[in-house]
């Protein structure tokens, strides 16, 4: 811009605000907006517009206005201050939530994370429906190993919604030494198995760790856990919605100092795949169970048990990700070996299907639920030889309680985001694991799943 230019611009703002200041504020706006006409991103323009704005009662424009010009300086001090009185003049709560999120989202795409964070809960404090709000940037991010911005964009995820009552109260890294800090699982069964790996990192640096769970994970939590304070707060139900009972047993407890997701402990305790444990802590299951599916399993005959299980029994996950049973035939098909049914909701039409294409009897014990009793699952799963599933939560549940695993699906692992970039899962690392979109090359990894199991010792 040459001198002449700076020199009408500037004279241009100098009048404008003489206008301004003299209360001829249709004048000063009007030449404001001309200024912003032939500069968009001149911040002197947008700031003083939205001022305006404000004295019109035009608090709608006025957002516009100083979004726009934290968009050009995000940080801006002035810019704040102004911000905050455009908030002030909104009258609603859910008026005042969405112009906090939207700001929170410059804050994000410029690279201020933290700050977007704090300003992302302080919209889900006004209005908790924001938080349906995900771009989902966290799944590539992780996926691609990123797990710097990857675990700060996995703020952003639709269940932070559950922070409610404690939102104030979200623990950011804090000392948690003599501290009370309640840790409440999220989304599904696999995912809070999965990051039920961070818990102890947690018990051991604080003072009370108080464990709100999905029912059916209790009892397995309690007997891993035994230093924590563990509650069944909600739980997954047939079709898949979530049911969240109400915190009033938190009254029996000392007062809660700190709050946070199960799911956003990485962030804090798994920041590099460098910090995941080679052998991570092992959920324990009911050694008197264990023993009895034991003796259970040896009345089937001499020969390996292994527990199958080959897609999710929730009807809306049926997913393109389940390798067909025909490719299960290099494992079905291993001579002198007992096949034990871990699938959920298994149809009388695939066991005969299994029984007509592999000859194969495969084993059910109709004394265990497998949707609802996951603690005696977990039993049954450590008196296994090994366990080859796909990707549900049978897998961690199997790896969890140091069974050997076989995890094969259709897909790719460079989408699979608790990969974390890697080749397997660093959770549980002994897990082996074929994603592959082929039908040659699953068909391929079960070979191999086949080949191991077979030279694995009785």
């Amino acid at each position: 811009m040459g001198y002449k230019s700076v020199k009408k611009k500037n004279d241009s703002i100098t009048l404008a605000e003489a206008h301004r200041g003299a209360g001829r504020l249709k004048e000063a706006f009007r030449l404001f907006r001309q200024i912003l006409d032939d500069e968009p991103k001149n911040l002197d323009a947008l700031v003083n517009l939205t001022k305006i704005s404000l004295e019109f009662k035009q608090v709608d424009g006025a957002s516009s206005l100083i979004l726009r010009a934290l968009t050009c300086d995000p940080v801006n001090d002035h810019c704040l201050v102004i911000f905050d009185e455009v908030l002030a003049a909104h009258e609603e709560k859910r008026s005042q939530a969405q112009l906090v999120f939207e700001y929170s989202q410059i804050l994000k795409e410029n690279g201020f994370w933290d700050n977007a964070l704090q300003k992302h809960r302080q919209a889900l404090r006004l209005d908790p429906t924001l938080a349906n709000t995900d771009k989902f940037d966290s799944i590539s991010l992780l996926a691609q190993g990123d797990l710097e911005k990857g675990w700060l964009a996995f703020e952003w995820r639709d269940t932070i919604g559950s922070l409610g009552l404690f939102t104030n109260k979200v623990w950011n890294g804090e000392s948690l030494r003599g501290r009370t800090i309640f840790i409440l699982g999220e989304q599904g069964v696999g995912d809070q198995i999965m990051f039920s790996t961070c818990l102890q990192d947690v018990i051991e640096v604080a003072g009370l760790v108080i464990i709100g769970t999905d029912d059916r994970l209790v009892s397995l939590f309690k007997r891993s856990f035994p230093q924590a304070v563990v509650q069944g707060v909600a739980r997954y139900t047939a079709d898949g919605k979530i049911f969240v009972q109400d915190f009033y047993w938190l009254e029996k407890h000392p007062p809660i100092d700190f709050f946070i997701l199960q799911g956003s402990l990485g962030r804090f305790f798994r920041p590099s795949v460098e910090s995941f444990p080679s052998l991570p802590r092992r959920l324990l299951a009911d050694r008197e169970r264990v023993e009895y599916w034991r003796q259970k399993l040896a009345e089937l005959g001499p020969g390996k048990k292994i527990g199958i299980s080959w897609r999710s029994h929730l009807v809306e996950r049926q997913s393109e990700c389940y390798p067909e049973l025909s490719l299960w035939q290099p494992l079905l098909t291993i001579k002198g070996t007992h096949f034990i049914c871990l699938q959920a909701g298994v149809t009388a039409g695939e066991v005969q299907m299994i029984k007509k294409s592999f000859g194969l009897d495969i084993t059910t014990f109709d004394e265990i639920d497998l949707i609802d009793d996951l603690d005696d699952i977990s039993a049954l799963c450590g008196a296994l030889d090994s366990v080859v599933t796909t990707r549900v939560a049978l897998q961690w549940l199997a790896a969890a309680t140091g069974t050997p695993v076989w995890s094969i699906s259709r897909g790719t692992s460079k989408n699979e985001w608790s990969m974390l970039g890697l080749n397997n899962y660093p959770w549980f690392p002994q897990m082996k694991v074929c994603i592959e979109e082929s039908d040659e090359l699953l068909k391929c990894g079960f070979e191999l799943a086949a080949k191991e199991i077979f030279l694995q010792p009785n």
